[in-house]
């Protein structure tokens, strides 16, 4: 069993797959966003960013903002939000290439809110200052996708549950200073309700009111409320903190009796640094997990979802965040709230330096360190 993080087998295989994406990987392309948001996002995770090169940095730059939804010239009356601003997830439909954006090639060429997320993190990562990206039409766009219960859609008539509510917290933090105001055009309160009654009698969080406590909806949960600056709100945290603590076999599982899965590294360990928690990771236990999932190859690395199987991108990303809250050594410290470095989210609140703003663990101290039930 492998005893150390191959790190620069792992920015390997990230830079690889950043600049030819693996064959398997085609029926992606239209969030081929995400798969460099993995990427970019990881190699900084890695403390390898310095491995993308400036030609690459700048062509990678410059491929986001072509991929940013701009208003027609020949005036917008009557068409959504999702024609008007934010970011597709790659050229497929056609859209005319252009390096500050180009408007909707057709009512399926518009904007994600997911790939909006991953867009505005790979360039903050990336040391871009945002300021090609048209802010207004962006933050229409976002708050045009809330219901009248609080979530969000990705897209007009698309999905909604408590990933795109993460993702509209996200984005409006990114583009706002690295929080949510109250002016930024989401209805705070509708949201924090939704997210505070999508708790089940567990502890955890299901995707919507009424749904099944998950690893992934428990993070996005509790990274909007920390977000919009309504975490304080959660009654009762401890709860949230037993059932994460009790996802914990060796690494994370996602629900109760299912396998262990590195990506709930970050999902569950995540959420357990959210509530202020962190400390009742099992530490070593998850790193052996995470290194027993790497991918034995004299060359390339990557990260698992099980021992002895292929690496992805997205478990390979989330490995290596689920590692740096866990302190592993030789990773870059992680802002949790962003899912990117800290030192990336520094760039969003107009920071100099990751130093000069608070942790999340100085901002959230939700958790009073009992498990106890009250009463």
């Amino acid at each position: 069993m492998a005893t150390q993080l191959e790190r620069d087998k792992h920015a390997r295989y990230l830079l690889h797959c950043l600049r030819e994406v693996p064959q398997p990987y085609a029926a992606l392309d239209t969030s081929r966003l995400s798969l460099a948001y993995f990427c970019v996002a990881g190699l900084d995770v890695l403390a390898h960013l310095g491995k993308i090169d400036a030609p690459l940095r700048a062509g990678i730059v410059e491929w986001i903002y072509s991929l940013q939804v701009l208003p027609p010239s020949d005036g917008c009356a009557g068409l959504p939000a999702d024609r008007l601003g934010g970011f597709r997830g790659s050229g497929y439909l056609g859209a005319a290439h252009s390096s500050g954006g180009a408007p909707s090639s057709s009512p399926y060429d518009g904007a994600h809110l997911a790939m909006t997320y991953t867009a505005l993190a790979v360039l903050l990562t990336l040391g871009d200052d945002l300021s090609r990206v048209d802010g207004p039409r962006v933050l229409a766009f976002v708050s045009s996708l809330q219901d009248e219960a609080g979530c969000f859609s990705a897209y007009p008539g698309g999905e909604r549950d408590m990933r795109f509510l993460f993702c509209a917290a996200a984005v409006v933090a990114m583009l706002r200073g690295g929080a949510v105001p109250p002016s930024s055009g989401i209805d705070v309160e509708r949201a924090t309700r939704y997210v505070l009654e999508s708790r089940g009698f567990d502890g955890g969080f299901g995707l919507g009111p009424g749904q099944e406590s998950h690893g992934g909806s428990t993070f996005t949960g509790l990274a909007a409320l920390a977000l919009m600056g309504t975490l304080r709100r959660l009654p009762q945290p401890q709860r949230t903190v037993r059932w994460c603590v009790e996802r914990q076999v060796g690494g994370f599982q996602g629900r109760p009796n299912k396998d262990e899965d590195t990506c709930y590294s970050f999902w569950i360990g995540g959420s357990l640094a959210l509530l202020g928690a962190a400390t009742l990771l099992q530490r070593a236990a998850l790193s052996a997990f995470c290194l027993s999932c790497q991918f034995a190859h004299p060359t390339f690395g990557g990260i698992a979802k099980h021992p002895d199987t292929r690496p992805d991108l997205l478990h390979t990303h989330y490995a290596l965040c689920g590692l740096s809250l866990a302190g592993a050594a030789g990773l870059a410290p992680l802002e949790p709230r962003l899912g990117i470095t800290a030192r990336a989210a520094a760039r969003a609140r107009g920071c100099e330096a990751e130093g000069e703003c608070q942790t999340c663990e100085e901002e959230t101290t939700v958790w009073d360190g009992s498990l106890r039930e009250p009463g």
